[in-house]
């Protein structure tokens, strides 16, 4: 007996996350289920010519030169060690209020996020630097641990976001829209994570107060680092650049920091070089692979069956929208965000549609909901990063981690109740 496509699609599924879970590479699992979809339906020949033809389509489009060029940009803040002077510079910032090293935690983390868009990067780089001075100040294990970790989370929020670029080039949507959504959630929730630890991280510890002697010093080698989030954000919400624009413009700024600084060389420079080729093709080869299996997906009509049956649910919107975010939020807790976002939106994104949301504002809260999934227990992305760079056993983190998921979750559905989080920059921005 024939099996439908959808039963088809459904085994194919399974036999992918079967070859994941073998440790077979995610571009890999992901072409060749693309590609066994593509030989069922059409034959092997024409499956050949479409898988490429496909793939072809989906990687040439100028917007991804966006991912190497950030990706770069952040194994040159990484090369350069300019961490360092931002932890200082969050110190210097924070003062001496209770918990204020955690604070300042979060704080680097918010500033590196608005550099790397990444989160397991801003996990380890903060990481490396802080774990230490946290365990001099008295910090337990767990809290250290969670404060990395969850301050980590940002790094696919704030812009440049690695994910939302990807997001934006599967939806179609603006992805300068996209940066500017991120701001007031992100702002936000660092509020909300930086006053958590002030007021509920017991018992409370606090620092030395710097001299303003002392300050100047920080501050004036700390403000050319923080000075880049900035100009990004800025010149993109008054339209002076592209999204892909500061992205060149990010890469160049910390080369010429860092050899200024006496930081790098040719030799960190073209080791940089080397490790952001190696990042971005793997996120580029699992978006060309993901955008053939959307393909085959979209050939199948699965996308709109799935809408036309999420609208038809009892209990309305609210229920299809926590649908989605369960099911992204299972999913994440084995798949990296980028892999996450490129399997996932072309098959969420016509549900989202169909009960109101907005593609900018979606794509935001898809963005906080992979947080969630970064550090889920008991294999969050960001949990594993930070026990790998420390002594802290993962079991010890996931506790203290809890108040940070909530938070985010509370987010979630904050952004989903209340669109204008999100889109009130984006609708007041100038277009380049």
């Amino acid at each position: 007996m024939a099996w439908s496509g959808d039963a088809t699609l459904i085994t194919l599924v399974f036999g992918m996350f079967g070859l994941m879970v073998l440790g077979v590479p995610i571009f890999i699992s992901i072409g060749v289920t693309a590609f066994a979809g593509l030989a069922l339906m059409f034959g092997i020949d024409q499956a050949s010519v479409d898988f490429a033809s496909f793939l072809w389509q989906s990687l040439n489009k100028f917007e991804l030169v966006t991912i190497p060029l950030f990706v770069f940009a952040a194994m040159l803040v990484q090369a350069a060690r300019l961490g360092d002077e931002l932890f200082e510079f969050a110190k210097v910032c924070i003062g001496a209020v209770p918990n204020g090293l955690g604070v300042a935690v979060i704080l680097t983390c918010a500033i590196f996020a608005g550099i790397t868009g990444s989160s397991p990067v801003t996990a380890v780089t903060v990481g490396l630097i802080a774990l230490p001075a946290l365990a001099r100040e008295g910090y337990p294990d767990r809290v250290r641990g969670a404060l990395i970790a969850g301050g980590g989370t940002l790094g696919i929020l704030l812009p440049p976001s690695l994910p939302l670029i990807i997001y934006g080039v599967l939806t179609e949507t603006s992805i300068g829209s996209l940066f500017m959504a991120t701001v007031i959630p992100g702002l936000l929730l660092a509020l909300l994570f930086s006053l958590y630890v002030i007021f509920f991280n017991r018992p409370a510890i606090k620092v030395r107060p710097y001299v303003w002697r002392e300050r100047w010093p920080i501050l004036l080698k700390g403000a050319p680092i923080v000075v880049l989030p900035v100009f990004i954000i800025v010149s993109i919400y008054f339209g002076v650049v592209t999204p892909t624009e500061t992205g060149a413009v990010a890469a160049m700024y910390i080369l010429l920091v860092g050899l200024i600084r006496r930081r790098l060389n040719l030799k960190s420079i073209l080791a940089a070089a080397m490790n952001a080729a190696l990042t971005a093709s793997m996120l580029l080869l699992i978006f060309g692979t993901g955008s053939v299996f959307a393909r085959y997906s979209a050939l199948l009509q699965l996308p709109q069956k799935i809408a036309a049956g999420v609208t038809s649910l009892p209990g309305g919107p609210l229920i299809a929208f926590t649908g989605i975010i369960v099911t992204d939020l299972f999913l994440g807790t084995f798949l990296e965000s980028g892999a996450l976002t490129i399997l996932t939106i072309p098959i969420f994104s016509p549900i989202a549609r169909a009960i109101g949301i907005d593609p900018v504002q979606f794509g935001v809260i898809i963005a906080v909901n992979q947080e969630i999934a970064q550090i889920h227990p008991p294999a969050g992305l960001n949990l594993v990063t930070v026990a790998s760079i420390s002594d802290i056993p993962l079991t010890q983190m996931m506790a203290s981690i809890l108040p940070f998921i909530a938070i985010e979750i509370v987010m979630v559905y904050a952004l989903y109740l209340f669109p204008n989080l999100t889109l009130f920059l984006p609708n007041h921005m100038s277009m380049p």
